[in-house]
């Protein structure tokens, strides 16, 4: 039944996007909105995985700085749009993918009334354009590439280097240069996240810049590496004088536990209510070891160096690699699996960035 009701889905999107294709018209592409549009309300479109939403906060909090008499609203996805908790001077829309939410979504977007639509999106994407359009936005951007729908604003923006550039210049297309420098990076947390740490942290009796964080979750099955795999690597960590602490999803609370069983000496994190209570937790680590995920950029974005293990997949990763923190990229040799990244290649990439931290510890072999 799930399935059919997903092709279902599907299939009335397909429609909606043919019934609003047909009534587009886009002549003349401009390359920007023109100097002389004065912008009231700006939509921008950021509904899919919390990792991207993490790296592309600091962005919409510049877009406001130039923005401060424009209402910016965004749609988010029921998962990144906690990230945006504490945030102020936002208009939320959840974008919803069973049929009723999705329609009411798009209510909202007609609702806000936006002069202009920004696609965060790299790639084409169905849903961003029927939100676009919904919206009744004047202006509808999305990066200059060749793609198959017709939003009314083309931006030119740098295609190489590291993705938070080709933000940057798509953002930069609604007619203020938007700088990447100085930007505030660290995910907004309240008391009751950092009371969760705090506590945490006084029950253990040891400083958070004494600890390796190791995350030992990952969205997919090709990602896992295997409780046997982190212990050895938190043993390795033992010896260079840090504390290893556990971090996990809920559905992996046994894998933690074979990780401590195997090596006693390691702490296991609290089962965390919601994605914040981690970012407040990991705040003033060492270092973070992780397979791909959203971790790995709530880390970055708070300084903390990451030891990332990635799959090769897909070419363009490396836009997507942590920006502005210290870091050590470990890929694997297949798609298939991280079992070619060796523990003891995760060991001596951990060496090799607390080596370079100023924080006093005296690592063995470094004498």
């Amino acid at each position: 039944m799930p399935g059919v009701l997903k092709k279902l889905e599907i299939l009335g999107r397909k429609m909606l996007h043919r019934a609003l294709f047909s009534r587009v018209s886009y002549d003349g592409v401009p390359g920007s909105v023109p100097d002389d549009e004065r912008l009231e309300r700006i939509l921008l479109l950021r509904q899919d995985r919390i990792g991207d939403m993490i790296m592309t906060l600091p962005l919409i909090r510049r877009l406001r700085e130039l923005y401060p008499c424009t209402r910016i609203g965004i749609v988010a996805s029921e998962s990144n749009r906690i990230i945006l908790k504490y945030e102020t001077g936002l208009d939320i829309i959840t974008y919803r993918k069973n049929p009723g939410g999705f329609i009411s979504s798009l209510v909202q977007a007609r609702n806000f009334n936006p002069d202009a639509v920004v696609d965060m999106h790299m790639h084409d994407s169905t849903t961003s354009f029927i939100y676009a359009l919904s919206s009744g936005a004047r202006w509808r951007l999305h990066i200059d590439r060749e793609n198959r729908l017709p939003f009314n604003v083309r931006v030119s923006a740098p295609q190489d280097g590291h993705i938070m550039e080709a933000f940057a210049g798509l953002l930069s297309g609604l007619g203020r240069k938007l700088e990447t420098t100085e930007l505030k990076r660290e995910v907004s947390l309240s008391k009751e996240e950092t009371d969760f740490a705090e506590d945490f942290w006084n029950r253990s009796a040891i400083l958070p810049g004494d600890c390796a964080a190791v995350n030992i979750s990952a969205g997919g099955e090709n990602r896992r590496w295997g409780a046997d795999r982190y212990a050895r690597v938190c043993s390795r960590i033992l010896d260079m004088g840090l504390k290893p602490l556990i971090l996990y999803s809920p559905t992996d609370h046994s894998a933690a536990c074979a990780v401590h069983q195997s090596e006693p000496d390691v702490l296991i994190s609290p089962v965390t209510p919601s994605i914040l209570h981690l970012a407040a937790l990991i705040r003033g680590v060492t270092i973070l070891v992780s397979p791909d995920t959203s971790v790995i950029h709530l880390a970055a974005s708070s300084g903390i160096p990451v030891v990332g293990m990635f799959l090769p997949f897909d070419p363009s990763l490396p836009k997507w690699y942590p920006q502005n923190v210290k870091s050590e990229i470990l890929m694997a040799s297949d798609n298939i699996s991280l079992d070619s990244v060796s523990p003891e290649i995760v060991s001596g990439a951990v060496r090799t960035l607390v080596s370079n931290i100023v924080r006093g510890i005296q690592i063995e072999g470094d004498q």
